[in-house]
Parts: C-alpha cells; structure tokens; sequence
C-alpha cells in the first residue's frame, strides 16, 4: 500500500512519472521544458479527474494502469519549483514508484506525486 510506502524526497532519483497538467501539451509542462521524456505506464493505479478538482490525482487500483510520460535529468532546481506547484507535504507527497516506458519497455523508478490522504477522501468515489 501507499501508505506503507516511505516518501522518497530524500532518495536519488533524477526521474519524474507525470500524469495530469505536468504533461506535454498541459498547463504546467513549462516546469519541465528542455528534458527529454518518454511515454510510460504506471501499473496498478488509476487516475481520477473529480470534475469540482479540476485536475487529477491517481490512486492504487491493482487492476488499473496510468499512462504518462516519464521526465529525465531533474535537477534540483526542477524539484523545488515542481513540490512547490504540486504542494508536496500537503496536498501531495513525492514518492517514488516503477514504471514502464511503452516505446522501449525498460522498467524504471521514478518519483510521481501521489495526494494526500484528504485530498483522496475528500474527491474519490464513495
């Protein structure tokens, strides 16, 4: 479980796992401009777009998968700026998570903004 999971903002890992507004073509991409990314899959979690959000979230779904693209060479800086625009320690937490890239099959971790308990009790179905 997630929960069980240790947040890794502390770990070495220079690789992002995005799924909502840090994607190509979304609003908050601008954070991520000049990195190469590759398309990738999140398995066993689903993503939710609770219409009063506005933006998504994902949460563990073993029968599920997430489509996203994966960001490569973060830099300092790039955490900074992306845990303050996610809300890291509030409404998300930065964890790390394995993932596959479609186009080449490599499984690697990464991290991914997983939300915060209130944010999932307060937008997932009941």
């Amino acid at each position: 479980m997630i929960e069980e999971q240790r947040e890794a903002t502390n770990e070495k890992c220079d690789r992002l796992f995005t799924y909502g507004t840090l994607q190509s073509g979304y609003s908050r991409n601008y954070l991520l401009r000049g990195l190469e990314y590759e398309k990738a899959i999140l398995l066993g979690y689903r993503k939710l777009t609770p219409p009063k959000l506005g933006f998504p979230f994902i949460i563990q779904d073993y029968k599920s998968n997430v489509t996203g693209e994966i960001y490569f060479q973060l830099t300092q800086s790039h955490w900074t700026q992306i845990d303050l625009v996610e809300g890291e320690g509030s409404l998300y937490h930065r964890v790390l998570v394995e993932v596959k890239t479609i186009s080449k099959g490599r499984n690697l971790s990464a991290f991914t903004y997983y939300p915060s308990k209130r944010l999932i009790e307060q937008y997932s179905e009941k």
